[in-house]
């Protein structure tokens, strides 16, 4: 079985697609019914959220972890149990906005989480409470994820660009876009936010939500190619296009996009070589409410 999860206001969704493969099939369809599977109740006990921005499913331990923005809090809910009930895992956590988890071979993974109002990415390591910086600082943080170096990448749409924090020199430097100059080239970005890492070639995919696009950058480029939506950044309502997408995953095996297209409440698969998307999720079970930040998280079982 495989899922979408995508998370809104207070409601983390997931969309089923039953296979007996591990592999996504370009040719599966999608049950578009959404079903909970954390929240559904605005609060602060353990079983409730707040406004949840980033997810991240931690296949190992198959558990998911979620950026609980207006609770100021890192959560975690065991996809074991039927119980939407949920651990903190960082507490005291200023608007985390989106949320990473990785394996550096401890019994804890490491968690790292974007801090939207502090401008920087935390990690904790090995189940820690205390929080430690990684990289510099990221305005406005958005997005993050990680290479198979452990090298961070952290999207900052307020500067139209992607930062790269490397492990190796502890620099922080920009990879992608122009720094403050919003625009719609190829070496541009118009308020990017999500951002996905292929772990397999390096490369880059950044939701470049102004220019209402998916941008692909292949690792040491100076220019990035639209690999769905409009190459002149017009928002659209049709197969071909977005209005402000705001988070992108990609199926490494496959190269299958999905993208969360805000403005048009819907969850868009890209093939490959696609010109056009198909919706696999959309209507009242994946209502998005408020403008928050919409997570596609591609899961397997």
């Amino acid at each position: 079985m495989a899922q979408i999860l995508v998370m809104h206001t207070f409601l983390i969704l997931c969309c089923l697609l039953f296979l007996t493969s591990a592999i996504i099939s370009p040719c599966a369809r999608w049950n578009t019914t959404g079903v909970t599977v954390a929240g559904g109740v605005k609060g602060n006990l353990s079983d409730q959220l707040d406004g949840p921005e980033g997810i991240f499913v931690y296949k190992p331990l198959n558990r998911l972890y979620v950026a609980d923005f207006n609770n100021q809090r890192i959560q975690m809910f065991s996809l074991n149990q039927s119980s939407h009930t949920g651990v903190t895992v960082a507490s005291n956590v200023t608007y985390p906005s989106n949320v990473y988890v990785d394996d550096d071979g401890n019994p804890e993974p490491t968690v790292y989480a974007a801090l939207y109002k502090s401008d920087r990415v935390n990690q904790w390591v090995n189940g820690s409470k205390e929080a430690v910086q990684v990289g510099g600082e990221c305005r406005s943080c958005t997005g993050i994820a990680i290479d198979n170096e452990k090298n961070v990448y952290m999207s900052e749409p307020t500067r139209h660009r992607v930062l790269k924090w490397s492990r190796r020199t502890n620099n922080t430097t920009v990879i992608a876009g122009q720094t403050d100059q919003p625009g719609s080239t190829s070496n541009q970005f118009q308020r990017p936010q999500g951002i996905h890492i292929d772990r397999i070639h390096g490369t880059l995919y950044v939701a470049d939500s102004d220019n209402n696009r998916v941008q692909k950058w292949l690792k040491n480029s100076q220019d990035g190619v639209t690999r769905a939506g409009s190459s002149l950044g017009v928002a659209g309502n049709d197969s071909a296009s977005f209005s402000d997408p705001i988070s992108v995953t990609v199926d490494e095996v496959t190269n299958i996009l999905y993208v969360a297209d805000f403005n048009n409440r819907r969850i868009q698969r890209w093939l490959p070589n696609a010109t056009k998307g198909e919706t696999i999720a959309q209507g009242s079970g994946m209502l998005f409410t408020s403008k928050k930040l919409i997570e596609v998280f591609l899961k397997e079982n």
